[in-house]
Protein backbone atom coordinates (compact mmCIF):
# COMPACT_ATOMS: atom_id res chain seq x y z
CA UNK A 1 0.00 0.00 0.00
CA UNK A 2 1.60 3.64 -0.80
CA UNK A 3 1.05 6.10 2.19
CA UNK A 4 2.35 8.74 0.03
CA UNK A 5 1.22 10.07 -3.81
CA UNK A 6 3.70 8.59 -6.62
CA UNK A 7 3.26 11.49 -8.76
CA UNK A 8 4.46 14.39 -8.13
CA UNK A 9 5.27 17.64 -10.15
CA UNK A 10 9.12 19.14 -11.06
CA UNK A 11 9.31 22.57 -11.65
CA UNK A 12 13.01 23.82 -12.75
CA UNK A 13 14.10 26.61 -11.10
CA UNK A 14 17.43 27.53 -12.75
CA UNK A 15 14.81 28.37 -16.03
CA UNK A 16 14.16 32.05 -16.53
CA UNK A 17 11.25 33.82 -14.51
CA UNK A 18 9.65 34.98 -17.69
CA UNK A 19 9.99 31.82 -19.19
CA UNK A 20 8.90 30.00 -16.12
CA UNK A 21 5.48 32.49 -15.85
CA UNK A 22 4.74 32.23 -19.46
CA UNK A 23 4.55 28.40 -19.29
CA UNK A 24 2.03 28.63 -16.39
CA UNK A 25 -1.54 28.50 -16.21
CA UNK A 26 -2.86 31.75 -17.76
CA UNK A 27 -5.03 32.38 -14.64
CA UNK A 28 -1.98 31.21 -12.06
CA UNK A 29 -0.28 33.47 -13.82
CA UNK A 30 -3.09 36.37 -13.12
CA UNK A 31 -3.36 35.61 -9.56
CA UNK A 32 0.60 36.00 -9.23
CA UNK A 33 0.67 39.64 -10.57
CA UNK A 34 -2.53 40.48 -8.74
CA UNK A 35 -1.30 39.36 -5.22
CA UNK A 36 1.65 41.59 -6.42
CA UNK A 37 -0.44 44.39 -6.70
CA UNK A 38 -2.39 43.97 -3.81
CA UNK A 39 0.36 44.80 -1.97
CA UNK A 40 1.05 41.12 -0.55
CA UNK A 41 4.43 41.00 1.23
CA UNK A 42 6.54 37.64 1.22
CA UNK A 43 9.89 36.68 3.32
CA UNK A 44 11.49 34.17 4.68
CA UNK A 45 11.84 34.03 8.49
CA UNK A 46 13.45 31.27 11.18
CA UNK A 47 10.15 31.98 13.49
CA UNK A 48 9.26 28.43 13.55
CA UNK A 49 6.09 30.04 16.26
CA UNK A 50 4.89 32.29 13.82
CA UNK A 51 4.58 29.07 10.53
CA UNK A 52 3.00 26.61 13.52
CA UNK A 53 0.52 29.22 14.37
CA UNK A 54 -0.51 29.82 10.50
CA UNK A 55 -0.35 26.07 10.04
CA UNK A 56 -2.72 25.68 13.14
CA UNK A 57 -5.06 28.04 11.49
CA UNK A 58 -5.26 25.66 8.71
CA UNK A 59 -5.64 22.93 10.42
CA UNK A 60 -8.82 23.97 12.60
CA UNK A 61 -10.35 25.48 9.98
CA UNK A 62 -9.89 21.92 7.98
CA UNK A 63 -10.20 19.27 10.52
CA UNK A 64 -7.14 17.90 10.12
CA UNK A 65 -3.79 17.39 12.92
CA UNK A 66 -1.20 19.43 12.92
CA UNK A 67 2.24 18.33 14.33
CA UNK A 68 3.49 19.72 17.26
CA UNK A 69 6.13 23.29 17.51
CA UNK A 70 8.45 20.42 19.05
CA UNK A 71 8.44 18.34 16.11
CA UNK A 72 9.35 21.25 13.89
CA UNK A 73 11.98 22.33 15.53
CA UNK A 74 13.38 18.77 15.59
CA UNK A 75 13.24 19.43 11.72
CA UNK A 76 14.99 22.64 11.79
CA UNK A 77 17.89 20.82 13.85
CA UNK A 78 18.03 18.14 12.08
CA UNK A 79 18.15 20.18 8.70
CA UNK A 80 19.56 23.16 9.68
CA UNK A 81 19.91 25.97 7.09
CA UNK A 82 18.55 23.53 4.51
CA UNK A 83 14.81 23.96 5.88
CA UNK A 84 13.44 27.25 5.01
CA UNK A 85 9.76 28.83 6.08
CA UNK A 86 8.22 31.25 3.75
CA UNK A 87 5.41 33.04 5.05
CA UNK A 88 2.91 35.46 3.25
CA UNK A 89 1.11 38.53 4.91
CA UNK A 90 -1.12 41.02 4.12
CA UNK A 91 -0.27 44.43 6.77
CA UNK A 92 0.11 42.18 9.95
CA UNK A 93 -1.80 39.90 9.13
CA UNK A 94 -0.25 35.83 8.42
CA UNK A 95 -1.99 34.54 5.34
CA UNK A 96 0.30 32.08 4.52
CA UNK A 97 3.27 29.78 4.98
CA UNK A 98 5.51 27.18 3.51
CA UNK A 99 8.45 24.96 4.60
CA UNK A 100 10.93 23.22 2.29
CA UNK A 101 13.79 21.09 2.84
CA UNK A 102 16.61 21.47 0.31
CA UNK A 103 19.51 19.16 -0.18
CA UNK A 104 22.05 20.29 -2.68
CA UNK A 105 20.26 21.32 -6.06
CA UNK A 106 16.22 19.81 -4.97
CA UNK A 107 14.18 20.96 -3.10
CA UNK A 108 11.00 19.67 -1.34
CA UNK A 109 7.55 21.42 -0.07
CA UNK A 110 6.69 20.03 3.23
CA UNK A 111 4.20 21.32 4.99
CA UNK A 112 2.09 24.88 4.02
CA UNK A 113 -1.21 26.56 3.71
CA UNK A 114 -3.41 29.44 3.51
CA UNK A 115 -4.91 31.07 6.34
CA UNK A 116 -8.17 31.52 4.24
CA UNK A 117 -8.55 35.03 4.78
CA UNK A 118 -8.09 37.88 2.42
CA UNK A 119 -8.70 35.25 -0.66
CA UNK A 120 -9.31 38.12 -3.66
CA UNK A 121 -5.37 38.85 -2.87
CA UNK A 122 -4.58 35.11 -3.57
CA UNK A 123 -1.73 35.35 -1.52
CA UNK A 124 -0.59 31.67 -1.88
CA UNK A 125 -0.11 31.80 -5.44
CA UNK A 126 2.76 34.35 -4.75
CA UNK A 127 4.17 32.72 -1.75
CA UNK A 128 4.62 29.34 -3.86
CA UNK A 129 5.78 31.70 -6.36
CA UNK A 130 7.89 33.54 -4.77
CA UNK A 131 9.67 29.82 -2.89
CA UNK A 132 10.43 28.87 -6.60
CA UNK A 133 12.48 32.11 -6.89
CA UNK A 134 14.35 31.80 -3.61
CA UNK A 135 15.62 28.57 -4.55
CA UNK A 136 16.38 29.43 -7.76
CA UNK A 137 18.88 31.68 -5.77
CA UNK A 138 20.38 28.66 -3.80
CA UNK A 139 21.22 26.85 -6.91
CA UNK A 140 18.44 24.51 -6.73
CA UNK A 141 17.21 22.71 -10.51
CA UNK A 142 14.40 20.71 -9.29
CA UNK A 143 11.69 22.08 -7.02
CA UNK A 144 8.83 19.30 -6.15
CA UNK A 145 5.85 20.67 -5.42
CA UNK A 146 5.15 16.64 -3.47
CA UNK A 147 1.94 15.14 -4.43
CA UNK A 148 -0.68 15.15 -6.70
CA UNK A 149 -3.48 12.63 -7.87
CA UNK A 150 -2.90 8.84 -9.03
CA UNK A 151 -5.35 9.43 -11.68
CA UNK A 152 -8.07 10.98 -13.64
CA UNK A 153 -10.74 10.89 -10.53
CA UNK A 154 -11.89 14.19 -10.11
CA UNK A 155 -13.58 12.55 -6.84
CA UNK A 156 -9.68 11.65 -5.51
CA UNK A 157 -9.83 14.29 -2.18
CA UNK A 158 -6.19 15.89 -3.70
CA UNK A 159 -8.22 16.46 -7.23
CA UNK A 160 -8.29 20.61 -6.01
CA UNK A 161 -4.62 20.33 -4.77
CA UNK A 162 -3.51 18.89 -8.11
CA UNK A 163 -5.28 21.70 -10.06
CA UNK A 164 -4.11 24.15 -8.01
CA UNK A 165 -0.20 22.89 -8.59
CA UNK A 166 -0.55 22.02 -12.41
CA UNK A 167 -1.28 25.19 -12.81
CA UNK A 168 2.22 26.31 -12.32
CA UNK A 169 3.31 24.56 -15.05
CA UNK A 170 6.40 21.98 -15.17
CA UNK A 171 6.81 18.07 -15.67
CA UNK A 172 4.27 15.60 -13.78
CA UNK A 173 6.40 12.28 -13.17
CA UNK A 174 5.63 8.95 -11.71
CA UNK A 175 7.53 7.86 -8.88
CA UNK A 176 7.93 4.15 -6.82
CA UNK A 177 5.99 5.54 -3.98
CA UNK A 178 6.54 4.51 -0.62
CA UNK A 179 5.27 1.77 0.57
CA UNK A 180 3.15 -0.26 3.79
CA UNK A 181 2.11 -3.56 4.48
CA UNK A 182 -1.23 -3.40 6.16
CA UNK A 183 -1.26 -5.74 9.51
CA UNK A 184 -5.20 -5.66 9.65
CA UNK A 185 -5.91 -5.84 6.49
CA UNK A 186 -9.90 -4.70 6.59
CA UNK A 187 -9.43 -1.82 8.35
CA UNK A 188 -6.92 -0.05 5.97
CA UNK A 189 -9.39 1.34 3.62
CA UNK A 190 -10.30 3.70 6.40
CA UNK A 191 -7.36 4.50 7.35
CA UNK A 192 -5.89 5.13 4.11
CA UNK A 193 -9.31 7.36 3.08
CA UNK A 194 -8.99 9.62 5.98
CA UNK A 195 -5.04 10.12 5.35
CA UNK A 196 -5.56 11.29 1.63
CA UNK A 197 -8.24 14.27 2.97
CA UNK A 198 -6.01 15.32 5.88
CA UNK A 199 -3.25 15.57 3.29
CA UNK A 200 -5.74 17.74 0.73
CA UNK A 201 -6.73 19.61 3.48
CA UNK A 202 -3.14 20.78 3.62
CA UNK A 203 -2.77 22.06 0.39
CA UNK A 204 0.42 19.75 -0.11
Amino acid sequence: MHVQPKRTLLINPEIDPDTLLAQMRKKTRQYIRKAERAGVLTEETDDLGRFHRLLRTVGQRDRFEVRSLEYFERLRSGLGDRLHVLMARIGSDDVGALMLARIEDRAWELYGGWSGTHSEERPFYLLKWRAIQRMRQLGVNRYDMWGITEGTDRADPLAGVENFKLGFGGEVVTWLGALETPVRRPLYPIWALVGRRRLARAGL
